[in-house]
């Protein structure tokens, strides 16, 4: 998992986060959205996607997190140090989890709701997303890290896949956010999956704090400027 800088973390009592997406833009639509969160290791992309599905779950958006990286054991832990206890809604399936680390890392299954063996076949995430998505409305989605699935996948068909499934999910009322890493591929890499996305924010590590940015969103106004990326006590 991404670690911390010194952002405000709560341990117990419920955090909220800011600035949220809602913060950072003037007008437009922040349903059915595909979202490209674009920064360097640990600067906190992985804290703002959790942050986004918790927002998500207290307005009645059910989630689904697509794990690649790491266990949905460190998900849940990383998401309840900050209050944000997911376990309740996952007993009433409003949080759903798609594993697509356990099996393939050989480690022991931690309950999910659904495993993604290959991580190199991006229909069958897709299959496995879609089935996972059968039911809800509105839900909001994380695939935590596209990066790993760009190096596992062929690089020539993997931007036209990327695009079909965040555009079926996007058009079954939904959205969905990609977590990229910065410094792991090349430029056009970064370019051609951005342009490909709704909306890009941008991350980064100044002075020893969380920074984030929205450098474009279709069909709505944004600033561009850097902001302190918070967490805090409610």
């Amino acid at each position: 998992m991404e670690k911390e800088a010194t952002q405000t973390v709560s341990t117990g009592p419920e955090s909220i986060a800011y600035p949220m997406i809602s913060d950072l833009v003037k007008f437009g639509q922040l349903t059915q959205v595909s979202y490209m969160l674009l920064g360097p290791l640990g600067s906190g992309k992985t804290t703002y996607a959790e942050a986004f599905l918790a927002e998500g779950l207290k307005l009645g958006f059910p989630a689904v997190f697509v794990t690649t990286d790491v266990s949905p054991r460190v998900v849940r832990n990383d998401m309840s140090r900050h209050g944000w206890s997911v376990e309740e809604y996952e007993l009433s399936s409003q949080f759903i989890f798609i594993d697509g680390y356990s099996e393939r890392m050989g480690a022991p299954h931690t309950g999910a709701s659904y495993s993604l063996s290959k991580i190199d076949d991006i229909s069958e995430l897709g299959i496995i997303l879609f089935d996972a998505l059968e039911g809800l409305v509105c839900a909001r989605v994380v695939v935590d890290s596209l990066s790993t699935l760009i190096l596992h996948s062929n690089p020539a068909t993997m931007p036209r896949s990327m695009q079909r499934l965040s555009g079926r999910v996007t058009q079954n009322s939904h959205s969905i956010m990609f977590v990229l890493e910065e410094g792991v591929h090349d430029e056009k890499t970064y370019a051609t999956f951005s342009y490909l996305a709704d909306a890009v924010l941008r991350f980064k590590i100044e002075d020893n704090q969380f920074c984030v940015r929205m450098d474009r969103m279709r069909g709505t106004d944004t600033s561009r400027d850097w902001h302190p990326f918070v967490i805090g006590p409610k």
